[in-house]
């Protein structure tokens, strides 16, 4: 279709994003074979061999406590570890946690003079992600009076021992000291052993490669599609692990399991694909074309077979909320924002008929999906949820308008001033809605108060993406007129500080808000663990996404090199 043209009369600002990275009939051309029920089967069947293989291993095991929590997170790991919750309970974590206590762990549960750092590393670490309360105190029984951390192990255990140390480190809560102790020396201790100093240095390439993900991919920031594809390829080049006939099955059943899941995406973002390029919007030319990148956030957040509609639902939100940010922040003219806002306030599309053709059509796209999304939400709860989903979008695009207006005036608002309604524009408070409600748990009102408004998990997930966002955006934001970010909005409030200043400052409010959102995951309520799951990889799709640049913005470096691997190139079997 040829594009529409736009009204030339009206000087209109441009942000000068880069293009489509993905070519539609690429994306619509993908055919893995691997949706085939021979593979299904195989599927299948490796999974119940694996059940009674780790049964047995765990179990002859004995007392062996570190080989049970190694198990655990080798699943985990590679991804495939939603097939043995029953097994990795049961048989793993409940028997560590029967041995815990306040010093630690150690390799086998009659070691109760020996602790070993490795295995309480581990322990705290796994115990934490399934809602364990554990104490992080146990760590200090492994700091000498200097508060380094010891162990007695040397050569490749010992930097085994304080990889597990620094990957358990970052399931923190606020206020632990020995945590942050942990992270800082670890990290230090595995930077000198990457590089090849420090005091083990003839370190074997399968753990340098596991250390080198650790540090470059903290677990706030290590979304589980990208950890699975990661492990799998670090797992399948080291030939000592592999030499093991289990560990064999279970590198087979990760590498078919992540190919399947593959399968399920690729025909997802085709749906996706479909509708957008079969939709007036793909005409228009004046916002970024980001729907693979915005549908690869979705399975970055939530990539499990069932959670289908959640998924499809969050690209379609992100796809529209990409056309408004752009159509508020550089296209429109404040009038026709006003315009928008108030048709939106009133949920009344008559209000646009003179407005300009190209934003007619984008608040026509705006509103259809809104609507779509809304039959399914009551479909799905089996009540009525339009007002709240209405408020919810009003409160979004109303948070646009505010930034249009400061733009327009020139105007840099207090820091406070800023971040209330910063918050809403992040758009948290339409994904962390309608994806939720759309998984297949019904949410009444008590509940969906747990995790949604005025929850503190919601506010800290706000709180992050506006953070997030504006720490690695805001010099290019500023480049083309955008005045008010976290950042230049601190420097006003304090002139005397610098811009490293102000990066220091709230990336140590980003770290105390991780802590919590950990915190606030741990906490026994009646929310269902899927959704406090999405909730919580969401974050940390968002810190994956702008780890080394916006990478929505600019999705033609690393986010194109992820995308590739989870969504496009399937695992060699």
């Amino acid at each position: 279709m040829a594009q529409i043209s736009e009204s030339a009369a009206i000087p209109r600002r441009t942000a000068n994003h880069h293009g489509n990275v993905w070519d539609d009939d690429l994306i619509l051309s993908l055919d893995s074979p691997y949706g085939a029920p021979a593979y299904y089967e195989r599927l299948a069947k490796l999974i119940e061999e694996m059940k009674h293989l780790l049964l047995r291993e765990m179990e002859d095991s004995n007392h062996d406590l570190i080989r049970r929590l190694q198990i655990v997170d080798t699943l985990e790991c590679l991804g495939i570890d939603r097939h043995f919750q029953h097994e990795i309970k049961t048989a793993a974590l409940h028997y560590v946690y029967r041995c815990w206590n306040e010093k630690g762990i150690g390799m086998g549960s009659s070691d109760s003079g020996s602790k070993d750092l490795d295995a309480t590393a581990l322990g705290l670490r796994a115990l934490r992600l399934h809602r364990y309360n554990v104490s992080s105190g146990v760590l200090e029984n492994f700091q000498d009076e200097n508060g380094k951390f010891f162990c007695n192990l040397t050569g490749d255990k010992r930097v085994r021992s304080m990889l597990s140390l620094l990957r358990a480190s970052e399931i923190s809560f606020p206020g632990e000291k020995v945590m942050q102790e942990a992270k800082a020396f670890t990290r230090e201790y595995l930077t000198q052993v990457l590089a090849g100093s420090g005091d083990v240095t003839d370190v074997d390439q399968s753990l340098l490669r596991e250390v080198k993900y650790a540090l470059e991919f903290p677990w706030y920031c290590s979304a589980p599609r990208w950890e699975a594809r990661s492990f799998i390829e670090i797992y399948g080049q080291n030939q000592s692990w592999l030499k093991s006939n289990i560990n064999q099955k279970v590198l087979e059943l990760a590498k078919l399991d992540f190919n399947i899941l593959q399968c399920t995406h690729q025909k997802e973002i085709q749906c996706i694909t479909r509708w957008w390029r079969d939709s007036e919007i793909a005409q228009l030319n004046f916002y970024r074309r980001r729907h693979v990148e915005l549908y690869f956030w979705a399975v970055t957040c939530i990539f499990e077979p069932e959670f289908s509609p959640s998924r499809i639902a969050f690209a379609k939100i992100t796809t529209v909320g990409a056309v408004l940010d752009d159509l508020y922040d550089t296209h429109g003219t404040l009038d026709e924002l006003k315009t928008i806002t108030e048709a939106v306030r009133r949920w009344d599309l008559s209000l646009i008929d003179d407005l300009p053709n190209n934003i007619k059509i984008a608040c026509q796209f705006f509103f259809n999906t809104a609507n779509e999304l809304a039959v399914e939400v009551v479909k799905k709860q089996g009540r009525d949820m339009t007002a709240l989903l209405k408020a919810t979008w009003q409160r979004y695009v109303e948070s646009y308008l505010q930034e249009a207006e400061w733009i327009a005036a020139g105007y840099i608002p207090s820091f406070n001033e800023y971040l209330k309604n910063g918050l809403a524009s992040s758009g948290s408070c339409v994904l962390n809605l309608i994806p939720l409600l759309l998984m297949g748990q019904i949410l009444p009102d008590d509940i969906l108060e747990q995790i949604y408004s005025p929850s503190k998990i919601h506010h800290l997930v706000e709180l992050t993406m506006r953070l997030a966002d504006d720490i690695r955006d805001f010099k290019a934001e500023k480049e083309r007129g955008d005045l008010a970010s976290v950042i230049e909005c601190y420097l006003k409030d304090n002139p005397e500080s610098t811009v490293e200043d102000a990066l220091n400052h709230f990336h140590g409010i980003l770290d105390l808000s991780l802590k919590e959102l950990n915190l606030e995951f741990m906490k026994k309520d009646s929310v269902p663990l899927c959704c406090k799951k999405y909730v919580y990889n969401f974050i940390r799709a968002v810190q994956l996404l702008t780890k080394y640049r916006d990478g929505f913005n600019t999705s033609d470096k690393e986010t194109k090199d992820q995308i590739f691997k989870v969504l496009i190139e399937p695992v060699p079997l």
